[in-house]
């Protein structure tokens, strides 16, 4: 009887929860939820790849979990910011509500779409050039050693022994394919 009692604790607990963050939902805690799950879960799923190179590995892996850090501030930025815009527009409480919810789920995607690539691309380079200590072209140089070989005048002074030659296409030698007799797809 106790372990019932429990248990239906449990499962008020979590109906509780649910109603709250149906009641609370805003765009930006669905994408912030996701942006997490793939911070944690891209990096590590590209660690456990076997096929690949580990420097790759490891580069490929650091450099998603840290998109996915400058991603959460920034949807988060973004949609309160477009939240309060429409907070400031002269509507009635129940449109106002509507259009911060609308305002909200417009500055997530606009986050994903522009802020985010930007901020990645400007924070992101360069923070992983620093990690990895600029070794950009760390195999040695091989120089080739070519020589010069000398032409003779004579050589210089005769022509090409090749003549180009130009063939026009003659066209009577394609045909459409019902011309001839090539069935592709259809029945003619």
């Amino acid at each position: 009887m106790f372990g019932f009692n429990v248990s239906m604790g449990l499962a008020d607990k979590f109906r509780n929860i649910c109603i709250k963050l149906g009641e609370n939902n805003k765009p930006t805690y669905a994408v912030m939820a996701i942006a997490t799950v793939k911070g944690i879960a891209r990096p590590t799923f590209t660690m456990m790849d076997k096929h690949e190179d580990p420097q790759t590995k490891k580069y490929t892996a650091l450099r998603e979990g840290l998109t996915e850090v400058v991603a959460i501030p920034a949807y988060w930025a973004c949609g309160e910011l477009a939240s309060k815009i429409a907070g400031k527009m002269s509507l009635s409480e129940e449109k106002k509500a509507l259009a911060k919810h609308n305002f909200m789920f417009l500055g997530v995607c606009t986050a994903a779409l522009f802020v985010i690539p930007a901020l990645a691309s400007v924070a992101i380079k360069p923070f992983m050039s620093k990690i990895q200590g600029d070794k950009k072209n760390t195999a040695p140089e091989h120089k080739l050693d070519i020589k010069e070989t000398e032409v003779s005048e004579t050589a210089k002074l005769q022509p090409n022994n090749y003549v180009q030659t130009f063939h026009p296409i003659n066209m009577n030698n394609y045909a459409p394919a019902k011309m001839a007799g090539m069935k592709v797809g259809a029945s003619w």
